[in-house]
């Protein structure tokens, strides 16, 4: 099965109805995986403890510094790609932490979004790799 990547979520309606599984490329699967990573925290996956990241636990952790938040995130992201995504020579993770109001005027809704650029290169083909995507953290609310 190498060098076949299915899309997750995983169609079982398709799969039941005896059709083909969505498949996708090298680059894509490899984006997944880092995506699940990143939303995955640690103790998550019962039969890998150390899969995922530690970015779960500080999500409520309000007196970090966005300094240290950044450094936190990069760093969980780093290890958690080098032990688990092994398609990937991993060459940067750059991380973003910006103050965000999600409500309207009469209520606010403040949250930190923590953006996440990572860059490096794929084992098999030797091509340049790039991943980008942001989420919401942090509970604050008034």
């Amino acid at each position: 099965m190498q060098g076949i990547y299915y899309k997750i979520p995983f169609d079982f309606e398709s799969l039941i109805g005896k059709k083909d599984a969505d498949k996708i490329s090298l680059d894509a699967s490899i984006r997944q995986h880092i995506f699940l990573l990143i939303t995955t925290s640690f103790g998550e996956c019962k039969f890998d403890e150390t899969y995922g990241t530690e970015i779960w636990e500080i999500d409520f952790d309000l007196m970090k510094s966005d300094n240290t938040l950044k450094e936190t995130i990069s760093e969980t992201v780093k290890r958690s790609i080098a032990m688990h995504e092994k398609r990937l020579m991993l060459e940067n993770v750059e991380v973003s932490v910006n103050d965000y109001n999600l409500g309207k005027s009469g209520r606010r809704r403040m949250k930190k979004e923590v953006s996440i650029a990572i860059k490096g290169l794929v084992q098999e083909t030797n091509r340049p790799f790039s991943f980008r995507s942001s989420f919401f953290v942090g509970p604050l609310s008034y």
